[in-house]
């Protein structure tokens, strides 16, 4: 060969990047019946999570559409309604810290009361509860 002859062009792949992690995939293990648990239970939050704000949303709509009606019916002097025994009688049902007014703790504590009837014998709780707020968040 000659020196003006050119040799054939090969393409070769250029060689990967080795990116450095700050877990290292060796440093501990996953057992893939875990990873099960974890995604089913992250399925199953997830798809609850959805439905209890379709439910509650439902539930807001019925409960609004009742209360319109029956202020039409006291606006049109049909019905008489005694609205601080009923707001007394639902603070006393809702009131979950005792101390007769309906604030966000007793919210809080109704929602987690939900989530631990939701997680019992749950293998993954905390993947279950995850998911369960992301369905609600975007459901």
């Amino acid at each position: 060969m000659s020196t003006l002859e050119k040799k054939p062009e090969t393409t070769t792949p250029p060689t990967a990047v080795k990116i450095p992690s700050a877990v290292d995939p060796t440093s501990f293990s996953v057992d893939p019946a875990h990873v099960g648990e974890i995604s089913a239970a992250a399925l199953f939050g997830a798809c609850s999570g959805y439905a209890t704000k379709k439910l509650a949303k439902t539930g807001g709509l019925i409960v609004g559409l009742g209360f319109m009606s029956i202020q039409a019916l006291v606006y049109a002097d049909i019905l008489k309604v005694n609205w601080p025994k009923i707001e007394k009688w639902t603070v006393s049902r809702l009131d979950a810290d005792g101390d007769g007014k309906l604030t966000h703790k007793d919210f809080q504590f109704g929602a987690g009361r939900f989530v631990h009837l939701l997680t019992t014998d749950m293998p993954s709780a905390a993947g279950f509860t995850a998911a369960f707020w992301i369905g609600f968040r975007y459901g």
